[in-house]
């Protein structure tokens, strides 16, 4: 058979001098260990004498599309077959490929199916977080602020951590709002061991009703001045990412562990009922009241362990958001400047420096 000139195949090409394959050349050629191969995206090598057409899909060439998309399977035969079976399960051309499913056209894996749930969920969740911010700031921009709902019994503010603290630090801001609550429980319960120890009579406990009244004293001054002084801080640093309200909450909250440590003392006659107290009532065989005050004692130390995990949290969290004490002067001096006390205070030092200087104006 003469040779095409036009023709740019190999000397050795099966299909030099027959491109359809179909002669007894192609066969024969074929037949006599050929080692033209076949290699896929994988860069893996399969003799073509060992791929047998797939009878269900109608051939291996019927598999390729004119898209490149790949179709029907094949199954390695012959001598060679054993060196090729890792090869034919983990080819491509194989409808069991690991990790993927067929969906559409061509292979979604599964895992990254996954991803794109696991991203849109967080996404949707991150949209309901803005447009609830966004409206709290259009409520508060026309003058109408959200409905007062804290304290329950007589509200006086507005209290929502699920609206207004990001989504990613509700869990540390409502750890530390548990605390707080904690706080309120453990000063009834305080008060209460005080009482009992006032009435049990203990020789050895002094200043037993001292201790009761000021115990009394602190169910109310406590409880305001930590909701106020770090607890309402640290909700507003975080809410606002605010150096100033962090810087708040470091310097009262430290004050506060310091409290807590006081009061798991039990110095007599400071109105609380400690481990000292505790050892006087044990001492005096008051074991009820002597219970009491271990309980109490229990009770605080554990409290402080939490605040100084919780403060170590919030510390961390500062640090990493890059927060300085400069920045923190800066947001007070300019919020004292916006408030209605230092727009009065600026006008009254003007005035008084302009009425001071009248003469040297003239």
């Amino acid at each position: 058979m003469s040779r095409n000139p036009f023709d740019d195949h190999d000397d050795d090409d099966l299909f030099a001098e027959d491109p359809f394959g179909d002669s007894h050349t192609a066969a024969a050629r074929q037949n006599d260990n050929s080692t033209r191969v076949l290699v896929d995206d994988d860069q893996d090598a399969v003799p073509l004498h060992s791929v047998r057409r797939s009878e269900d899909a109608g051939g291996f060439l019927s598999g390729v599309g004119l898209g490149g998309a790949r179709a029907g399977s094949y199954t390695p035969v012959g001598p060679d077959a054993d060196g090729h079976s890792a090869y034919a399960k983990r080819s491509i051309f194989s409808d069991n490929n690991s990790g993927a499913t067929k969906s559409g056209g061509g292979f979604v894996h599964d895992d990254r199916e996954a991803e794109l749930r696991r991203r849109e969920e967080a996404l949707a969740a991150r949209e309901q977080e803005l447009r609830t911010r966004e409206a709290n700031v259009q409520m508060m921009a026309s003058g109408t602020r959200p409905a007062l709902n804290f304290p329950p019994l007589y509200p006086i503010m507005y209290h929502a951590i699920d609206a207004e603290v990001p989504t990613g630090d509700r869990s540390t801001v409502r750890a530390i709002f548990y605390l707080w609550l904690a706080l309120e429980a453990m000063l009834g319960f305080n008060c209460i061991a005080c009482l009992v120890v006032m009435l049990s009579g203990a020789a050895d406990v002094s200043n037993a009703g001292a201790s009761f009244g000021s115990s009394f004293v602190y169910l109310f001054t406590i409880s305001a001045g930590s909701f106020f002084l770090w607890y309402r801080p640290v909700y507003n640093a975080y809410m606002k990412d605010s150096s100033m309200f962090f810087y708040f909450f470091f310097v009262f909250n430290g004050f506060h562990i310091l409290f807590d440590a006081y009061m798991a003392v039990g110095v007599p006659g400071a109105g609380s009922a400690g481990m000292v107290i505790m050892l006087q009532c044990l001492s005096s065989n008051k074991t009820a009241a002597g219970a009491l005050c271990g309980i109490s004692f229990s009770l605080w130390v554990l409290h402080l362990l939490g605040s100084l995990f919780m403060y170590r949290k919030v510390r961390m969290h500062y640090t990493a958001r890059g927060h300085t004490f400069s920045e923190a002067k800066q947001q007070a001096y300019q919020g004292f400047a916006q408030s209605s006390a230092g727009q009065t205070a600026v006008t009254t030092a003007a005035g008084a420096y302009m009425r001071s200087n009248t003469g040297n104006f003239v």
